[in-house]
């Protein structure tokens, strides 16, 4: 069994889950991009909160929350999205719509990652679905 330091190899492999989470985001602007949609930002600040990727298709507005868990977590990632997550996603996803005069609609999906598996699950953040007060969803 070898010791001392790893290889440089072992070291490129490993991933900071801040770069897990880059990478995470980068899969799923390819995933929108091969289903057709124009990617208009990635890492968008709004006064409401920070979204992962903001796409488009068409006059449709897409936000897009990125969730990336290790294979065997404990909380799988479709299950991560907190309250307060989805209250500050319906927020952000108001001030873009305002920001981008042509969108005429708007759609808030969760990109979840989980090891090898990846699914998209589309409209799944809404006002009356997650948030505890009537948010006023444009």
């Amino acid at each position: 069994m070898p010791t001392g330091t790893p290889s440089r190899r072992s070291r490129w492999l490993r991933r900071t889950p801040a770069q897990a989470g880059r990478d995470g985001e980068l899969l799923a602007a390819l995933l929108y991009l091969l289903h057709g949609y124009l990617i208009v930002g990635r890492d968008v600040r709004t006064g409401a909160g920070q979204v992962d990727l903001v796409c488009r298709r068409g006059r449709l507005l897409v936000v897009v929350e990125v969730k990336r868990r290790r294979r065997g977590a404990r909380v799988a990632a479709t299950h991560a999205l907190s309250w307060a997550q989805a209250e500050r996603l319906v927020r952000a996803a108001g001030v873009l719509q305002r920001r981008h005069r042509w969108a005429t609609g708007t759609r808030i999906d969760v990109v979840a990652i989980d090891g090898w598996r990846v699914r998209i699950l589309r409209n799944s953040v809404t006002s009356e679905r997650h948030g505890r007060r009537s948010t006023r969803f444009p």
